[in-house]
């Protein structure tokens, strides 16, 4: 055999050798990663389809709470949704709720205490409504409109009766809230026998009062709101669980200093005790948050 041949046929040996299952072999490990990589993208694609459903999901629950006026429910969404995205816009939206909860709850307040004959009550909440709550601060307006007549019937009715010291208290505390209601201002000034600049005196003093009752009474909700669905510790070193939001319902279990509370729901009886449902009842909280030790 030839050089020139032998050269040949080595150099074709060598060519097979590199071109033929080194090759194969390449292109095994290019499709498998390839594959990999496709794979990854797939997944990385479903992950987050799935969880632009969910979110676009929870929106959707949020808004069927909205519709049926439920928005403490409505702000949990909220609250999960902006711990999730951390979209600003969903903790703007979680405020809100908060705001129409709280109005929602002093509406339900108010009318109770127009109910109960509580007209002066009934107005001092009304007078709380916040504008940005349309519906519901035109609903108050006009309630306090109409409440208006039954706080001067009611105190004309005490007089008749010769109760004029219950009437005196009720339109001073009135005038305090209505300072520019003449007819009720012209009663008290018969009644408690007062000149016009006692009764100006009189009314600047009660609107004062008001307006700081009124204020705490406005953090009172604010405080029950923000404790919903959350969990809180016995800070006193026992407290009642009651059947009802109230001293006067029955104990029905009691539970210790460190005990754990997961409240489902509150009840703002005044701004000084906030009612807490939890497991098996009611808690106040000022077992929880230090007041009572």
């Amino acid at each position: 055999m030839s050089k020139e041949k032998y050269t040949n046929n080595f150099d074709s040996y060598d060519e097979y050798d590199e071109s033929g299952p080194s090759n194969d072999k390449r292109k095994k490990i290019l499709f498998i990663v390839g594959g990999l990589v496709v794979l990854a993208l797939i997944v990385a694609g479903g992950i987050f389809a799935k969880g632009k459903m969910e979110i676009s999901s929870l929106n959707k629950k949020a808004e069927n709470f909205i519709d049926i006026k439920d928005y403490q429910e409505a702000a949990k969404i909220y609250s999960d949704l902006y711990s999730k995205t951390g979209d600003v816009e969903y903790k703007s939206k979680k405020n809100q709720m908060d705001i129409m909860a709280e109005t929602k709850s002093s509406m339900e307040e108010a009318k109770n205490l127009e109910q109960q004959g509580e007209y002066v009550k009934a107005i001092a909440i009304y007078k709380q409504i916040p504008a940005e709550d349309k519906d519901n601060y035109k609903k108050a307006s006009d309630k306090i409109s109409s409440l208006k007549s039954d706080v001067v019937k009611k105190a004309s009715s005490m007089i008749d009766s010769g109760n004029t010291t219950s009437a005196s208290s009720l339109l001073s505390e009135y005038l305090g809230l209505i300072p520019d209601d003449k007819t009720a201002s012209d009663l008290y000034k018969k009644v408690a026998g007062k000149t016009e600049t006692e009764v100006n005196q009189v009314v600047v003093k009660e609107s004062s009062s008001q307006s700081s009752s009124s204020s705490n009474l406005s953090a009172a909700h604010r405080t029950a709101n923000s404790i919903n669905g959350s969990y809180q510790y016995v800070t006193a070193k026992e407290a009642n669980i009651r059947s009802g939001p109230s001293k006067s319902s029955p104990s029905v279990n009691t539970v210790y200093k460190g005990d754990e509370i997961y409240i489902f729901d509150t009840y703002v009886e005044s701004a000084n005790r906030i009612w807490c449902k939890t497991y098996g009842g009611w808690i106040s909280y000022n077992t929880l948050n230090g007041n009572i030790r």
